[in-house]
């Protein structure tokens, strides 16, 4: 299904609901918001926040309303961007079908958007979202500039071909839901590699979207990278 094409409509200064028809991988709905004027001429950075275990649905709504997106909106004038938050089916999972629709709609939407920069394409995401992270990157490093998983953990039997990623890892070290050595793991990966990444535990539980996400350094970091 097409998506929209530079310049962005004025409408896009709000979060607009979209559905992603994916062929065999399956419908999924989303969201998007982009700042209220866009020049034809401009370049934006697309940030995809996949989320957790408990937004899952068709509503399209629940996933815009939880810190990650929302920090990202409120921003929106200090470092524009085209913000895309695609909600997981129920029953499905982001290393699974839903997973494989959030590539489909990315490969399509960066292939229509014009004012959509391929270089400065940003991932995160929150528990099971944080799995998703690793997941796409797995599958299409090419694809994503940053990452940003958290809470999640990683599947990945090498991850040598995730050296031109720029990687920040984030995980509370009192989480119950999944465990911080997983995360611990990975970054043991990285480094056994030689592959630069950043690595944060934070003094508390699961729940650590508002903690990272509400401070500026992240939104900073974030925004610096981008592929050669």
């Amino acid at each position: 299904a097409p998506l929209f094409s530079a310049p962005l409509p004025e409408k896009y200064g709000q979060f607009f609901a979209n559905r992603w028809v994916g062929g065999s991988h399956g419908n999924i709905v989303y969201k998007i918001h982009a700042p209220a004027k866009v020049s034809p001429s401009a370049s934006l950075p697309v940030v995809i926040y996949l989320h957790g275990s408990a937004k899952c649905g068709t509503d399209n709504e629940k996933q815009t309303k939880v810190a990650v997106p929302a920090s990202f909106v409120a921003n929106m004038a200090k470092r524009p961007c085209i913000l895309i938050a695609p909600q997981c089916n129920h029953g499905q999972a982001w290393m699974t079908r839903s997973g494989e629709s959030v590539l489909s709609l990315l490969d399509d939407f960066l292939k229509n958007t014009k004012v959509a920069d391929p270089k400065r394409v940003y991932l995160t995401g929150f528990s099971l979202g944080g799995y998703g992270v690793w997941h796409l990157i797995d599958k299409r490093p090419e694809l994503f500039a940053a990452a940003v998983p958290l809470a999640g953990a990683a599947n990945i039997n090498d991850v040598s071909h995730l050296k031109d990623i720029s990687i920040w890892i984030f995980h509370g070290r009192r989480d119950k839901s999944v465990r911080v050595q997983r995360a611990r793991d990975i970054s043991s990966a990285l480094k056994k590699k030689g592959i630069p990444h950043k690595y944060s535990e934070l003094p508390a539980g699961h729940l650590i979207t508002s903690k990272v996400f509400n401070e500026d350094e992240i939104h900073e970091w974030i925004f610096q990278q981008k592929r050669q």
